[in-house]
C-alpha cells in the first residue's frame, strides 16, 4: 500500500538552513550511523551503519557498509539488541514491536572492532494542528470562500493490515488555475491549517499524492461535448510524440512561465511522459498556513503529513551543500558521523479536485 512507503521516504526529504561559518576541519575515518525514531511507533526504518571515506578514496561504496557491528537501542529502562538484515549490508532492524514515546530520550549505540559511537535524540511532543474556520479570500475585486476541512480522518495503526485506518470523512477542495489561484505563495488558499508556532522551530509538510501513478489517455478538447475523442478535436500532447497516448493523468500539467518559475520544470520518464517528484516536502515556520496550489502537483487523494523534528535533525540538515555551502552538517553521533534523530507527525487525507468545465 502506498501510504506505508511514506514512512520509509521521510528521511530523504530534507530541511534547509541559512547560517555562515568559515571554520575548517581535518577529516578522520570514523563510523557513520543513521537512525530515525517516529513518535508512538515502532522503529519502522532500518538503522544504517557504515565506515566513512575520503572523497579522494577509490573504495567502492558498497564495501563501506558494516554488517558485523553490535547495535543497540538504549533508554531509561530499555536495552534492545538490533539484528543485521540478511543480504543487505549495513542495515539493522529491531526484533520487537516496542513503541517509542513522545518526550522520551533514546540512544543508538554502535560498537565495531573496538570502536564505539553513539547518538541520542529526544522525540518531540505530539504535534497539534487544526483546520481554521471558514474565511473569505479577496482578489481583484472578487470574493472566494475558503473552506474549513476535516483533518480527523487518518490514524496510523500497525495492527491493521494496511498500517492505518480511515476514521472520518475526506473533504474535497477544488484547485483552480489562473489569476488569483496560481500566481504566487499569496494565491488563493484551498484551506488553512493552524498550529502553535511558538512550540516548533520548523514544521515540515509532506504532500503525498496517492493517485499519482494513475494513467489514462491525454486530455482532449471535446468540442461537441459527446464525451468521445472525434476527428478534428485537438488533444494535449504532454509527451510531445504526436500521438494521443497514456500519461500520468492526475498530474497538474501547466507549461506557463509563471508555473515554471514557482515550481520548476517537469521530470520525464523513458517515454517522455512528464511527472513530478512524489512525495514532496515544504518547510514552514509561521501559522496559519495557507494551503495553496504550491503544495500540490497532482489531482486526486492526498495524504498530508505535518511533522515536527528534533533539534538534531534541523542542525544537521541545515548544513547540507544543496542548501548551504557555508556550513558543515552538525552530527550528533558522538565519536562518529551521521545522525540519530526523531520526529512527531500528524496526518490527514484530503481530495484535490479538478474544476468543473
Amino acid at each position: 500500500m502506498k501510504i506505508k512507503t511514506l514512512f520509509l521516504i521521510i528521511l530523504s526529504l530534507l530541511l534547509p538552513g541559512c547560517m555562515v561559518d568559515d571554520e575548517t576541519f581535518d577529516y578522520q575515518e570514523k563510523l557513520a550511523v543513521w537512525a530515525h525514531f517516529q513518535a508512538n511507533m515502532p522503529l519502522v526504518d532500518t538503522v544504517f551503519v557504515s565506515r566513512s571515506a575520503e572523497i579522494s578514496e577509490s573504495t567502492p561504496a558498497e564495501s563501506l557498509w558494516v554488517s558485523d557491528a553490535e547495535v543497540r537501542v538504549l533508554g531509561d529502562t530499555l536495552d534492545l539488541l538490533l539484528s543485521a538484515v540478511p543480504g543487505i549490508p549495513g542495515r539493522y532492524v529491531m526484533g520487537s514491536d516496542h513503541i517509542f514515546i513522545s518526550g522520551e530520550t533514546y540512544t543508538i549505540s554502535v560498537t565495531h572492532n573496538g570502536e564505539s559511537v553513539s547518538g541520542t535524540t529526544t522525540i518531540p511532543e505530539e504535534i497539534s494542528i487544526e483546520s481554521t474556520p471558514p474565511s473569505v479570500y479577496y482578489c481583484r475585486g472578487q470574493e472566494y470562500d475558503v473552506p474549513s476541512i476535516n483533518i480527523d480522518n487518518f490514524v496510523i495503526d500497525m495492527s491493521n493490515p494496511f498500517g492505518f485506518r480511515i476514521t472520518g470523512a475526506i473533504d474535497t477542495v477544488i484547485l483552480r488555475q489562473g489569476n488569483c489561484f496560481t500566481e504566487s505563495f499569496a494565491s488563493y488558499p484551498l484551506y488553512k491549517i493552524d498550529f502553535n508556532e511558538d512550540d516548533y522551530q520548523t514544521i515540515r509538510i509532506i504532500s503525498f499524492a496517492l493517485e499519482a501513478d494513475s494513467m489514462d489517455l491525454e486530455p482532449f478538447n471535446d468540442i461537441n461535448s459527446n464525451g468521445s475523442w472525434d476527428t478534428g478535436e485537438s488533444f494535449e500532447d504532454w509527451n510531445d510524440n504526436g500521438i494521443r497516448d497514456s500519461v500520468y493523468i492526475n498530474l497538474i500539467y501547466d507549461t506557463t512561465g509563471n508555473y515554471a518559475r514557482w515550481k520548476g520544470g517537469y521530470y520525464r520518464d523513458q517515454n517522455n511522459v512528464p511527472y513530478k517528484l512524489n512525495p514532496w516536502p515544504w518547510n514552514v515556520g509561521a501559522a496559519p498556513i495557507n494551503m495553496s496550489w504550491l503544495f500540490y502537483d497532482y489531482y486526486g487523494l492526498h495524504l498530508m503529513t505535518f511533522q515536527a523534528t528534533d533539534q538534531a535533525f534541523f542542525n544537521y540538515f541545515q548544513g547540507l551543500p544543496e542548501f548551504n555551502s557555508y556550513v558543515l552538517p552538525s552530527s550528533n553521533v558522538d565519536g562518529g558521523y551521521g545522525l540519530v534523530s526523531s520526529s512527531s507527525s500528524r496526518s490527514f487525507l484530503v481530495y484535490i479536485a479538478r474544476p468543473k468545465e
